[in-house]
């Protein structure tokens, strides 16, 4: 009987394992940035955040940047005084790509422009930043 079992589990490996091997793909770059938003700037932050995305989706579509408001934990968030933050997230297929989006982007007139627009509504001080591979 035990004999059978092993016999049966070799062959149902076996079958399993036929087939076509194919190489891993690699997994998108992610990158996160979460701002605060200064108190009473909700509505200028959503449209300056909007013309940010944009912009980039304009000038630098293969990075799919997107934004969206809402709250998330930080290291600048206290639980008893919740603030209203701004999500950046870009996607690129791997580090060197974030990179030239990044150097574009400070070379970018139209984009440093959007940046000095920043002051006054999102505290750029307490930006955050995550990055990560997208999951599968």
């Amino acid at each position: 009987m035990r004999t059978l079992v092993v016999i049966v589990a070799l062959v149902s490996v076996g079958g399993a394992m036929r087939g076509e091997i194919a190489a891993q793909t690699e997994r998108p770059f992610v990158f996160y940035r979460i701002c605060n938003i200064e108190p009473g700037q909700d509505v200028a932050a959503v449209a300056l955040a909007g013309e940010m995305v944009d912009l980039a989706s304009r000038k630098y579509p293969s990075a799919q940047m997107a934004a969206r408001k809402g709250r998330w934990m930080t290291g600048f968030q206290e639980i008893a005084q919740p603030v209203n933050q701004i999500l950046f997230t870009e996607q690129h297929p791997n580090l060197a790509a974030r990179q030239d989006f990044t150097d574009a982007l400070l070379d970018d007139d139209d984009f440093q422009a959007l940046q000095r627009k920043t002051r006054g509504v999102i505290d750029v001080s307490s930006c955050v930043d995550t990055q990560f591979r997208a999951s599968p």
